[in-house]
């Protein structure tokens, strides 16, 4: 299989990308990170020798860097980690950049997605869309979504 993953420079996409590469011997990886803050290309250090994973600098908000990676890569399902983050953040810069890439991007992805003909996408997310924990303790997938933020949100 041939993934696409996007954010995977990021602390929790990158150990994606190597328990991928590590536990499916025939899957091949593209990276697609635009190393903000929250990307490190030094978490990927190490793969390129496997000869099964690539890198590409690019933004998932931005059609033509994503309709390039797709063509390029030709995957067979995508993973998404992309994702501007922190609550604290989402107040202080305001929700443009939030929006612009949790919500214009994830929309670029399914786009390209479509006209490729992937089925297999897999949008990772936060707990926090789910509001306060409050005295139940855990959410479930049935806890309605209650986000109090331009990140949550």
């Amino acid at each position: 299989m041939r993934i696409l993953v996007t954010g995977g420079a990021g602390f929790i996409g990158s150990n994606f990308v190597r328990y991928v590469l590590a536990r499916h011997r025939g899957d091949e990886v593209l990276t697609f990170d635009k190393l903000t803050y929250a990307g490190c290309i030094e978490n990927l250090d190490g793969l390129d020798r496997t000869g099964r994973h690539q890198f590409f600098r690019g933004d998932i908000a931005s059609p033509r860097q994503v309709h390039e990676a797709f063509r390029s890569f030709r995957p067979d399902a995508v993973v998404n980690f992309a994702a501007e983050t922190h609550v604290d953040r989402s107040i202080h810069i305001g929700a443009a950049p939030f929006v612009r890439t949790n919500v214009a991007g994830v929309q670029v992805l399914l786009d390209e997605a479509r006209r490729h003909g992937i089925s297999r996408f897999l949008q990772v997310s936060t707990d926090e869309v789910y509001g306060s924990l409050g005295t139940r303790g855990r959410f479930t997938e049935r806890t309605p979504i209650a986000p109090n933020n331009p990140y949550s949100a």
